[in-house]
Parts: C-alpha cells; sequence; structure tokens
C-alpha cells in the first residue's frame, strides 16, 4: 500500500459577516484540521455550501445550532456511524422513482443528484439553508433544483457517506428484488447508453474541469437462454469547455487493445476495446461536432481508458450524445495494416527509431509486451519479422509513463544480412510500411504481485523491457522494490540508449542498469562476456539482499536472439528459478 499524507491543515478566513473576537474588529481565522483524508478536497465544497442551501434560495441562510458545522459533519462521518440507513448494501443499490418517492419525510429523507441517491435524514440539521430548504428536493429528483442555486458544490464530497446507490429506470422485465439489489448478475450483452436530457447536467469538478456522470442506462433486451452474460465496459465522460473526454474501466492490469475508426458520415465513431480474449464493439455518436483524431490514455495498472477529443466550438455541451455497446465472440478485421513513417532518427551506427502513423487516420494501441510483424518485399519475396513497440518518449526523454501513444514506435537495428530490417530502415519519412495487428502471449496480470524484477536483454531485445520497465517503476499499489537490467552487448557503441538508461538509475534508486560486452575495447572497465549462471546469481542476490525477499521472489523476464534467450532459460532452471517466475519474449 502507499504511505498517503494527510493534507496539511489549512486556514480559511470568515467573511466580513463572520465572528469577531470580543472587543476586536478583526475577524478569528478558523483552523480546518484534516479530519478525513477523503475530504481532502473540501474547501471548494465548504465555501460554496457556506454560501447558501445545497437546493434552495442562496440568500435563505439560517443559524445552525452547536455541534451542526461542516466540521462536526465531517466528523460524523469518520464516526462510524451508518448514514445511509442501508447498511453494507450502501453505494449498490438501484432505487427507481417510485421507490424515491416513498422517502419524503425528515425522519426518513432520500434525494437524488445526477443519478445519485442520496439519505440526506442525517445531514438535515447540518444544512446551511436549514431542513425545510433541502426538503424541497426530498423523495425527488433534486438535480434541476440543485443546478438553479449553485452547480459548482461539491456536493458528492459533502453527501459521499450518504450514498446508496444510483436511481434507475424501471424495467417491468425484473423482480423487485432484481431491481433493487444492483448487484445481482443481470448486465446484458448489449446496451445503449445515452446521455441524460435533463438541464444543466454540468458540475464543476476541483480542478476545474466540468464533469458529466451517470447518464442514464436502457436495455435493449436481457438474453432468453442461459448464456453467462458478460458484462460490458463501464463508461463515463467529461468536459471542459474546449474538449470531451470519453472514459471506458476495463479491469486493473488487463493491458487492454484499443483501435478507434475516425468519424463516419454519420458522426458515428467505433471503438475497439479487446482485453482477457474478449472483444467489445462500441459505437459513439457525439451531439455536436469534433476534431480528429483523439488522443488515447491508458492507465495500465487501473484499467482505465481515456478518449480526448478536441471540440469544433468551444462551449459546453447539455449531453455528449449516445454510445451502443455490444460484445463480439470474433471480430473480422484486417490483418495488414498501413502505416506511414512520420519520424525517424539515427540511434546509432545501425539502429533506427521511427515513429509510424495509421494511413486510414484509425488509432490502434499495441498492449505492453506485444509485439507486431512488419512485411516487406525483397527481390520479389515477400518477409516479415517481429518487433516490439518501444515508448513514444524515446524521442526525446525516455521517462516512464501512466499512458501510451496511438501512434506505433519500432527501433529497428539493421543487420548485414537482414533483408527486412535493411528494407526497413532504408525507409524515409512519408515512406508506407505494413504492420500485423498486435501478437504475442504476455500476460501483464502475471506480474500483478511481484516487486522484484531482473531483466536480461540482448540487443535490441532492450525493446519489451523498455516499455515494461516503466510500468513497472509507476505502478502504486503494488510497488516495485527494485528492477534490475543486465544488457548483452557485443561492442560498448552497441549500447542503445545508454545516455537515458542511466539518467533513470540516477534518479530512481530502484533501477540498476549493469552493461556487459562480448568483444569490449581495451578501455572498457566493465563487465565482459556472454550470459553465465554467477552473472544470474549476483544479480538476484543484489535484488534480495537486506530484505525478506528470496531468489523466488524475482520475477525475470528474457528477450534477445533465440541461442540467447535458450541459454538464459537453461541457466535459470539451474539456480532453481521455476518457469512460473519466468517469461521468455519469442517472435
Amino acid at each position: 500500500m502507499n504511505n498517503q499524507k494527510l493534507p496539511s491543515l489549512k486556514t480559511f478566513k470568515i467573511p466580513a459577516q463572520g465572528l469577531k473576537s470580543p472587543g476586536s474588529s478583526k475577524i478569528q481565522k478558523t483552523i480546518v484540521p484534516p479530519v478525513l483524508h477523503e475530504v481532502g478536497k473540501l474547501a471548494a465544497g465548504v465555501a460554496a455550501v457556506s454560501t447558501g442551501s445545497a437546493t434552495g434560495n442562496p440568500r435563505n441562510k439560517c443559524a445552525l445550532q452547536p455541534g451542526h458545522s461542516l466540521m462536526d459533519w465531517i466528523r460524523l462521518g469518520s464516526s462510524g456511524k451508518d448514514l445511509t440507513g442501508v447498511g453494507s448494501r450502501a453505494g449498490h443499490l438501484a432505487v427507481t422513482l417510485k421507490q424515491l418517492e416513498e422517502h419524503n419525510k425528515e425522519n426518513d429523507a432520500w434525494l437524488a443528484i445526477r443519478g445519485k441517491v442520496y439519505n440526506i435524514t442525517h445531514y438535515l440539521p447540518f444544512h446551511p439553508g436549514g431542513p425545510d430548504e433541502i426538503m424541497k428536493g426530498a423523495g425527488k429528483d433534486a438535480t434541476t433544483l440543485f443546478d438553479q442555486i449553485h452547480p459548482w458544490v461539491n456536493y458528492d464530497q459533502i453527501l459521499n457517506k450518504c450514498l446508496i446507490g444510483r436511481l434507475v429506470m424501471h424495467d417491468s422485465d425484473l423482480t423487485a428484488e432484481d431491481l433493487f439489489v444492483s448487484n445481482k448478475p443481470k448486465t446484458p450483452t448489449n446496451e445503449v447508453v445515452k446521455s441524460p436530457l435533463r438541464d444543466s447536467q454540468t458540475i464543476q469538478s476541483n480542478n476545474n474541469q466540468l464533469i458529466k456522470e451517470d447518464p442514464e442506462i436502457t436495455q435493449d433486451q436481457l438474453l432468453e437462454n442461459s448464456t453467462p452474460k458478460l458484462p460490458l465496459p463501464r463508461f463515463d465522460w467529461i468536459q471542459k469547455m474546449d474538449s470531451i473526454t470519453i472514459i471506458f474501466y476495463t479491469k486493473c492490469l488487463s493491458n487492454p487493445q484499443i483501435e478507434i475508426n475516425p468519424p463516419n458520415q454519420e458522426n458515428v465513431i467505433n471503438i475497439f476495446l479487446q482485453y482477457d480474449g474478449k472483444h467489445f464493439v462500441n459505437e459513439l455518436k457525439f451531439s455536436k461536432n469534433i476534431q480528429w483524431p483523439c488522443q488515447t490514455k491508458i492507465n495500465y495498472e487501473t484499467g482505465k481508458i481515456e478518449l480526448v477529443f478536441k471540440k469544433v466550438e468551444s462551449q459546453i455541451w447539455e449531453n455528449y450524445g449516445t454510445l451502443k455497446q455490444r460484445y463480439e465472440e470474433q471480430l473480422t478485421m484486417d490483418l495488414k495494416l498501413k502505416y506511414s513513417v512520420i519520424n525517424k532518427i539515427q540511434v546509432n551506427q545501425n539502429t533506427c527509431l521511427f515513429e509510424l502513423e495509421r494511413v486510414d487516420s484509425s488509432k490502434l494501441t499495441v498492449p505492453l509486451g506485444k509485439h507486431v510483424r512488419v512485411f516487406g518485399k525483397v527481390k520479389g519475396e515477400e518477409m516479415s519479422r517481429s518487433y516490439t513497440p518501444v515508448p513514444s518518449s524515446l524521442f526525446a526523454k525516455y521517462k516512464p509513463q501512466v499512458y501510451t501513444t496511438d501512434n506505433v514506435c519500432l527501433m529497428v537495428k539493421s543487420y548485414s544480412n537482414g533483408n527486412i530490417s535493411r528494407f526497413i530502415c532504408s525507409k524515409n519519412k512519408y515512406d508506407v510500411l505494413e504492420l500485423s495487428r498486435p501478437l504475442g502471449t504476455f500476460s501483464l496480470g502475471d506480474l500483478e504481485q511481484k516487486e522484484l524484477f531482473l531483466m536480461l536483454a540482448g540487443g535490441t531485445g532492450l525493446t519489451p523491457m523498455l516499455g515494461l520497465l516503466s510500468f513497472v517503476l509507476e505502478r502504486r499499489v503494488k510497488k516495485c522494490q527494485k528492477v534490475s537490467l543486465l544488457f548483452f552487448n557485443r561492442t560498448e557503441e552497441d549500447i542503445l540508449f545508454r545516455n537515458q538508461l542511466d539518467a533513470l538509475q540516477k534518479e530512481d534508486s530502484r533501477f540498476q542498469v549493469t552493461y556487459i560486452l562480448s568483444q569490449p575495447s581495451p578501455k572498457w572497465r566493465g563487465l565482459k562476456g556472454h550470459i553465465a549462471s554467477e552473472m544470474l546469481q549476483d544479480a538476484t542476490e543484489r535484488l534480495t539482499e537486506n530484505s525478506v525477499y528470496t531468489r523466488q521472489d524475482v520475477y525475470t523476464m528474457v528477450c534477445g536472439p533465440t541461442v540467447f534467450t535458450n541459454l538464459a532459460q537453461s541457466l535459470l532452471k539451474e539456480l532453481e528459478i521455476g518457469d512460473d517466475q519466468v517469461y521468455l519474449f519469442l517472435g
């Protein structure tokens, strides 16, 4: 777990109409202690709530009884008292409008704001506008009433301990029990997510982003057979004045593959998500025009996908449009894709770095640890070779990053007898190459419980290590303790990205890189030779020294020429490192 720092003490000035010290014209300052860590962002909400009621007239304030200040409310929320009245089901219930209407009394008051249902019974005496004002929204969807007064108020932070669940539409095919308890297995394989049509659904978050959340969901149908129903990727969206972000939540370490097609004539964008061997098709139709292309971001640890679209006109949208989602057993798609070279740099005397972009303007991400095959016709014969994409940051300063690029970046070494490698390295800017879709068996989930990593790279076998190195160093939940890279090359001139790796080693003490040369110059002072048992034993001992870890806790990844990979596998077995602790990258 991360060691999270509690927010520091903040001092807030009371407005001019606030309290004054006896015999003094100076306004007192109130120290707000960090009673709850999760309400560390409540400052904006505090200011907003103190100016008026949650659903009524902003000038209709009342004097709160002693012991009912905002800080007293925060303390009550942290006391362990159940403020929802529904126990362990809190946050998981699906509430219909009819059920909501039954809770409209002061001793049993629920209200809904933007699709979320809260039990406000305990909050009534803490409301700055008084119980009567907030009771105007009791038993109702109070979104419109709330937005008429102060849509900027961070209501979710204030009422987060009161959250009961979501407001849903009545479905006549469901029983009362199924309707009320939302965690029953009733997710369909096809559904349409529509934007809410209520007025002014926009709220403002603490980072000044304008946010839309909890769109209504209508179900096309439930499957009539007993086939297990697959949950579709959870969807959300946020917007700023000049952009809109579409969000999909897959699952932790799902390592998704994403393909986004440009808008068609009907302004529909097809988004294909693939993870865990499953294919999900998302047909997104925006309510207004957007610019193409979008920017793709993936948090590999959480499985969160963000697609950022620029708006044609800078304005706040009332709704995003519609989204149709479905699961497909298989998708029929082109096996070969055409890419244009948009950037090329010479890394050393025989290695080039290419940045490639889809010719058809579509965007495709390659999951971590996966590779593509590059095709080329040499002397009338079609050939191909596998390459693992590298982080786009190598074009500038190599640094860990939690998001990906939707272009493909390849590092290619030209061999004197390598027909396909020489064919690729002969390409210049704007030339076209043919690539396969992502291939490979690597599973990011295998790293979930690992904290110590040994990477063995021979020459351009460094390529999969670069992306994975970024990932393991940036993890937040199961943090990497140490990672050691043994990088094998012939000569000192063959060492790829040495400056970047050395810089990363200085910046992050958990990372150590060791260079080993098989044909060193007389001036070389580092390790010499080929991969050997003693090197691996020493590397694992350095990873586990002064800790409770053992050699069996080290996860090893190997990539390089076939002879190198096979030898490494044999040596690791001699050290009694099991197959479940090793992954071999094989083209």
